[in-house]
């Protein structure tokens, strides 16, 4: 069995963890991240104002700009489409995973 993998040199990448996650859904449309794509993201629990992040809500994964106004955090898509998600609900247990670093796209 061949599975296709990224071609990307390690090199490339430095001495962080990383880790790769397929997109699904349109809300990233606006960044250049479409449906299907495969995102190349540094594990890391922290990012700053305007980094695309992985973060986790509840048992969902989604890729989203963190946005931060004040002491107030919010995950926003770039989609008009798709409204602000605060990142405080405490139903969430919201939790950073990581910031997209590259992105890797199968030409058809």
């Amino acid at each position: 069995m061949l599975l296709r993998t990224p071609p990307i040199k390690p090199e490339r990448l430095g001495k962080a963890n990383y880790f790769a996650l397929r997109v699904r859904g349109d809300s990233m449309i606006g960044a250049g991240i479409n449906e299907d794509d495969h995102v190349i993201v540094q594990q890391q629990e922290t990012a700053r104002n305007g980094d695309i992040v992985v973060a986790l809500l509840g048992d969902e994964t989604t890729v989203k700009f963190l946005r931060i106004s004040g002491k107030e955090l919010f995950l926003e898509a770039a989609n008009p489409a798709y409204p602000p998600i605060p990142f405080t609900a405490k139903a969430h247990e919201p939790k950073i995973l990581g910031r997209v670093v590259g992105l890797y796209r199968s030409i058809p």
